[in-house]
C-alpha cells in the first residue's frame, strides 16, 4: 500500500457527547448563574423554583461531566484525557462554590427584603 492509498481516519465525536460538553461546559453554568439571579431577586425569603433548578442543575452538571469522562472520553482543560480523579475534583468544587453561591444569594435577599 502507498502513501496515497492510506487514508487518515479521523475520530469525530458523537452529537450526544458534543451535547454533553456544551451543556457542561457553557449551557449548565449559565442556567446556574441565572437561578442565582432570581434567587437573589426573590420577593420574599423563602425556597422557589429557582432552588430547584439551581441544585437540579448542579446535580446535572455533575452527571454530564461523569458520563462525557466515563463514556466519550472527556478531556481536561489543557486536553489531556480526564479522569474519574478529575471528575471527583471537578464534581467536588462545583459543590462547594454552588452551595456558597446559594447560601450568599439568599442570605443576601434575605437581608433586603423588607417585612411588611
Amino acid at each position: 500500500m502507498t502513501p496515497k492509498d492510506q487514508q487518515i481516519t479521523e475520530k469525530h465525536d458523537s452529537i450526544l457527547s458534543l451535547i454533553l460538553r456544551l451543556f457542561w461546559m457553557l449551557l449548565g453554568n449559565v442556567i446556574l448563574i441565572v437561578s442565582a439571579i432570581f434567587i437573589f431577586q426573590g420577593k420574599d425569603w423563602q425556597f422557589h423554583t429557582a432552588d430547584a433548578f439551581f441544585w437540579g442543575t448542579v446535580a446535572t452538571l455533575v452527571l454530564f461531566r461523569y458520563l462525557d469522562i466515563k463514556f466519550y472520553n472527556g478531556l481536561t482543560a489543557s486536553g489531556e484525557p480526564a479522569s474519574i480523579a478529575n471528575w471527583r475534583k471537578y464534581a467536588f468544587t462545583l459543590l462547594i462554590f454552588s452551595a456558597a453561591i446559594w447560601i450568599l444569594m439568599h442570605l443576601v435577599n434575605y437581608l433586603m427584603v423588607k417585612p411588611v
